[in-house]
């Protein structure tokens, strides 16, 4: 049986079990803490800090998924400094994260496409650029955006968010296609050069 520790967590006085981290205890005591990078099979890997709690005694904010407790430790696990610094820790992890990974939106698209890159550049103001995009695996995106039947919205991750629905991605599709037809300057493929070959 593993020996018992008093820890003040978030100012109530709980029992630990020694060895177990900041994370293991929080859970226990149903105080959820966020993690990113955390997976209880392995051994924790402390690089998204997006589970950082305050410790008393120690210099900065400390990953809760490693940190081990100790006899006595007072715990904060919410407060704005916290917020802060994992809101800035997970504004450097998406910074440098365009669009990159596939979603289930582009997985479940029958014409594959890119829907996160031109929901991006529709966001950003860049039509043309959206519709060249969408182009590349669809040519008809203005006829698509009104008779898609939508698989990717009933897959779109933002369905698990209380927010009511997901996004409406054949309407973007049709909004920028739209503004792309009825511009003087249309977005048009490029038309390869002409080779030497003949045809037979």
């Amino acid at each position: 049986m593993s020996e018992k520790v008093n820890i003040i967590l978030n100012n109530n006085i709980v029992e630990g079990l020694r060895g177990e981290t900041i994370l293991e205890l929080a859970k226990r005591h149903g105080i959820e803490i966020p993690t990113l990078c955390n997976d209880p099979r392995l051994e924790p890997f402390t690089s998204c800090f997006i589970c950082v709690v305050e410790v008393e005694g120690l210099r900065g904010l400390q990953p809760s998924c490693s940190t081990k407790i100790n006899e006595g430790m007072r715990i904060e696990t919410d407060n704005e400094k916290i917020h802060r610094a994992r809101k800035a820790a997970l504004d450097l992890l998406v910074s440098n994260h365009y669009a990159d990974c596939i979603g289930p939106c582009k997985q479940t698209c029958p014409a594959g496409v890119d829907v996160q890159g031109y929901i991006s550049l529709i966001e950003k103001g860049k039509y043309h650029d959206a519709v060249a995009l969408i182009k590349e695996t669809n040519p008809l995106p203005a006829i698509c955006g009104r008779v898609c039947v939508r698989p990717c919205e009933v897959a779109c991750r933002r369905n698990l968010l209380d927010e009511g629905a997901a996004v409406g991605i054949d309407y973007l599709k049709r909004f920028a296609s739209d503004i792309d037809l009825n511009s003087p300057d249309k977005w048009k493929p490029g038309i390869k050069p002409a080779t030497a070959r003949k045809s037979p």
